[in-house]
């Protein structure tokens, strides 16, 4: 009897091409969530970034205090520790701002992990960081600048500038730049224009800003004078 009732049920399965079809429509509905979650995640990101900077800009304008630093006026030329910056040497920097910061995490961009770096876990760290965008006289000691007073630098004018220069010319320069949520944003025909965010030297606030900004501020670079 109860070999006969086994025998009289019908057993149902999938078939290989069902498998299949089932496969292909789960990871088309994964293709189109990732696709229209990124955007939000990417934002998410940002809002991390700015908070990340805009307490870096605290530490920043608590060290200007500390030692006296005076604000940047068009038309007058100021060295890094006039303006009340330290010394971007690494250990020095960290060293310093730190006393400044609740978590030394601040000094890294979300986004930035996101991106493909060298597999060196130094190269790796240093590049991940904000970049600090200012001259401290320490790229001719490491050999990047042939003259003492000009380095490379995001949006000057020249391959080689004066720092003094260019806060002479633009007393809100971002002297900390973030540019990794450019490859996340692609608006139309702007991809040349890179996307980037910023601590001002004025009041140390965070801007978002592009690269066509800098353009229209700055005359002919003619060397250090």
């Amino acid at each position: 009897m109860t070999i006969k009732r086994f025998q009289g049920m019908k057993t149902t399965g999938l078939t290989l091409i069902e498998l299949v079809i089932v496969c292909a429509i789960t990871a088309v509905l994964v293709g189109i969530v990732w696709v229209v979650m990124a955007p939000a995640r990417e934002k998410a990101r940002q809002a991390v970034c700015i908070s990340n900077l805009t307490q870096i800009g605290h530490a920043f304008r608590m060290y200007r205090d500390d030692w006296d630093g005076v604000e940047p006026e068009k038309g007058r030329q100021l060295e890094y520790w006039e303006l009340g910056l330290p010394s971007k040497n690494s250990i020095f920097l960290h060293n310093t701002l730190n006393v400044y910061l609740k978590d030394e995490s601040v000094w890294f961009c979300p986004s930035r992990f996101l991106l493909p770096f060298p597999l060196n876990s130094y190269q790796y760290l240093d590049t991940v960081k904000y970049h600090l965008n200012y001259c401290d006289h320490y790229d001719v000691i490491m050999g990047l600048s042939p003259r003492y007073d000009e380095c490379m630098m995001m949006h000057s004018p020249a391959p080689y500038v004066s720092f003094r220069w260019v806060v002479s010319h633009v007393s809100d320069w971002g002297f900390i730049c973030c540019n990794a949520h450019h490859y996340f944003y692609f608006p139309k025909n702007d991809w040349a224009d890179t996307l980037f965010f910023e601590v001002i030297l004025t009041d140390f606030s965070v801007q978002k800003r592009r690269v066509s900004w800098y353009s229209a501020k700055f005359p002919k670079y003619k060397g250090v004078q």
